[in-house]
């Protein structure tokens, strides 16, 4: 059963709002093959992309520090059908049902659905391990990978609509897979669709309906790293005042719910 966010986590939620400010980055890109990024929006988020005289592309990533608003019910009605190209799995139908339990509201079964995930899954950076949603199921370990095709499977089981994303985040320089070409990592988080807002990012591993400037979609599927890819940051602005909700096994920052 999922817990209740502690009392000191709304109180900081109270106050933080007056604060928030949009999150501001730019990137440059060197080496990026035609159609690696694009414009890219969603709800809370937006990437723009122009080319420099040189051939370099400037990304400019905003993030905005508003909640969600959202209300959207949950169950969805009418409510959809189980989705027909999902494979046959009992045992993932009934974990993802219970964690989404008496949720009123789609945004409070993503929340619930993705606690649920990060508290039982712990990551494990080995590459060799099998990463499809069955696997992780079973082994309960995964990388980004795993966390975000379990993710969007338990998501999508309980009639929501969701995807996976590929892209870059940018991180320090001792994080797990880091690239210095990329001042980061490759990387994937999701997609969920919500019925009155469009597509809201989360990263199954770190964070819950929204992700920070860090994060750069690509604008296509790619089934290999991009090669010559060189990103460098040119500017950053603005910080995301996210509560943040800490489980035995991953911290995660919540973007709030506009009540």
């Amino acid at each position: 059963m999922r817990r209740s966010l502690p009392a000191l986590l709304l109180v900081v939620l109270t106050a933080a709002a007056a604060g928030r400010a949009d999150e501001l980055a730019v990137y440059r890109a060197s080496g990026a093959e035609p159609g690696l990024f694009d414009q890219y929006d969603n709800d809370g988020y937006s990437l723009a992309v122009a080319r420099a005289r040189d051939g370099a592309l400037e990304l400019s990533v905003r993030v905005s520090a508003s909640a969600l608003a959202s209300r959207a019910p949950y169950p969805p009605s009418p409510r959809p059908a189980r989705d027909a190209t999902l494979p046959p799995a009992p045992d993932r139908d009934a974990w993802a049902a219970a964690l989404a339990g008496d949720a009123k509201l789609e945004a409070e079964a993503v929340e619930r659905i993705l606690e649920g995930l990060a508290e039982s899954v712990r990551y494990d950076a080995d590459r060799a391990r099998r990463q499809d949603p069955a696997s992780v199921f079973a082994s309960r370990r995964a990388h980004c990978v795993g966390f975000a095709e379990l993710a969007v499977d338990l998501l999508r089981r309980v009639g929501l609509t969701a995807r996976t994303v590929q892209g870059v985040l940018r991180t320090g320089s001792d994080a797990e897979g880091y690239d210095s070409h990329i001042g980061g990592v490759y990387h994937r988080w999701i997609e969920v669709y919500y019925a009155d807002r469009g597509f809201v990012f989360s990263d199954p591993s770190a964070s819950i309906n929204g992700v920070d400037a860090r994060y750069i979609p690509f604008g296509r599927r790619e089934l290999e790293r991009p090669r010559g890819l060189t990103l460098t940051s040119v500017e950053t602005s603005g910080r995301l005042d996210y509560p943040v909700l800490r489980l035995p096994q991953a911290t995660l920052r919540v973007r709030p719910l506009l009540k």
